[in-house]
């Protein structure tokens, strides 16, 4: 049984159960045995009662030695008010008496007394408080030994169940504690109790996302390890041109070649930042944001390097939407495939960027069979769409499944780049649940679509 909730019941219904038929059979004896006890004093105390009264018999009267056993006392009275018969006449009740049960004062000390009449004559019995009370606690106490002996051995078996109940959680504890700090290696959720089940999926799922996370910082830091050593040897070689350097001219060219080269590597280092920040796990919150202000701001970004380089980069179509994404992700999504798109036009070219909203068409492929029973009542998804033209060289196709990985550049591809843009493109669009198409511009170059769900609609799959 692995639900702990099954095992508790079931173990603490039966300790219980044994527990409750052990008090009851304990009980019914002990109330048997007391009822005897009581019903036996009954029969002696009137018997003593009777043989230490004045009857007028030979062997009765206060003469015969009774002891301290005799707890009642017993008068009678006749009509004429004359006591005719007394028990103990050495414990004499009041000779006026109130018919029922009362509290009387006796020689200092209280009297429980029942009076009756029957006959005309007057009939007191008379027992002394203090003696009930005794007889009542000692009656009490001894019925309730089997309780005090029950509940010990009760709290030891709920312990033990509760122990032996809890044994699933201990053992997943000290598996935990006794782990290596890299084990990332799942859980086995079978042994463990059906509670706990969901729990170590949702722990497993976090070991996943750990390792994952780990596995991209160690990847990060070897790639950023390896591309920037080549940087920084160019920009040595370079410090070392400009101390050897003759004249004006010598030293004008090597400065020029430094300063691009620390551009470059600015440039690389600004890269690999993004990227690690779009793959670590503080991802910043989504939330709607315009998709054209997003554009026009990716614009005058890259305006100063369009400027440079001799591109007409500029907004064909306007259409505001709105998208769920992170802020600042979605301006560096834009501005990459802008940035990327002027890197890689000559001078003179073009890069044309667009923004407008279409409502996509749902299909049986999409919702099923029965979005053809029930077509008309399907309401069609809204999306944004994001298009980068430009009239550079382009990307055959058998190349651009791989522009996405990290660091990865063309043979013909132009100085200054770092490899990574499309891979942060990538990162954020995966972070906004987006699709990205490449394809053939009309201009002659890459076109970069990007397709997003309008904020409060879903993009199908």
């Amino acid at each position: 049984m692995k639900s702990l909730r099954a095992r508790l019941l079931l173990l603490l219904s039966v300790a219980v159960t044994l527990a409750a038929l052990v008090q009851a059979v304990a009980v019914f004896r002990n109330a048997m045995n007391e009822a005897d006890a009581v019903f036996d004093y009954h029969l002696q105390q009137l018997a003593l009662s009777l043989a230490s009264g004045d009857m007028g018999l030979p062997g009765f009267g206060p003469n015969v030695s009774a002891g301290n056993d005799v707890d009642y006392v017993v008068q009678v009275w006749a009509p004429d008010g004359k006591r005719i018969y007394v028990s103990r006449p050495r414990s004499e009740l009041p000779s006026q008496a109130v018919l029922g049960y009362t509290n009387v004062q006796v020689g200092g000390e209280q009297w429980r007394v029942y009076s009756m009449q029957a006959g005309g004559r007057t009939i007191q019995v008379g027992q002394s408080t203090a003696t009930r009370q005794a007889l009542a606690l000692g009656f009490a106490l001894r019925s309730i030994w089997p309780m005090a002996v029950i509940a010990p051995l009760l709290l030891l078996a709920v312990a033990w169940v509760v122990r032996r109940s809890l044994r699933p959680l201990s053992d997943l504890s000290r598996e935990l504690e006794n782990r290596a700090a890299t084990s990332f290696d799942p859980l086995d959720p079978h042994p463990v109790i059906s509670e706990m089940q969901p729990v170590v999926r949702a722990m497993n799922g976090l070991f996943s996302r750990t390792r994952q996370a780990f596995d991209t910082q160690r990847m990060f830091v070897a790639d950023a390890a390896h591309e920037l050593r080549s940087p920084l040897a160019a920009l040595k070689v370079q410090v070392q041109m400009l101390g050897r350097a003759h004249d004006d001219a010598q030293r004008g060219v090597a400065l020029a070649r430094l300063e691009s080269g620390i551009d470059r590597a600015s440039h690389l280092v600004e890269q690999l930042l993004l990227l690690a920040r779009n793959e670590s796990g503080a991802e910043e919150a989504l939330t709607a944001v315009s998709l054209l202000d997003t554009a026009r701001l990716a614009l005058s970004d890259t305006a100063e390097l369009a400027q440079t380089r001799g591109v007409d980069a500029g907004m064909e179509d306007a259409e505001d939407c709105t998208v769920l994404a992170p802020a600042s992700g979605l301006r560096i999504l834009v501005r990459n495939l802008v940035d990327n798109a002027l890197r890689y036009t000559p001078t003179g070219g073009r890069v044309d960027v667009r923004v407008r909203c279409e409502m996509m068409p749902v299909s049986a492929e999409t919702h099923g069979t029965a979005a053809q029973d029930a077509s008309a009542a399907i309401r069609p998804q809204r999306m944004a769409v994001l298009e980068v033209d430009d009239s550079g060289p382009g990307i055959p196709p058998e190349d651009r499944d791989r522009v996405f990985d990290r660091f990865y550049r063309r043979e013909n591809a132009p100085p200054g780049g770092s490899g990574l843009g499309l891979a942060i493109v990538r990162s954020v669009a995966e972070r906004c649940d987006a699709r990205i198409e490449l394809d053939t511009s009309p201009l002659g170059g890459l076109r970069v679509r990007v397709i997003f769900a309008s904020a409060g609609h879903t993009l199908p799959r």
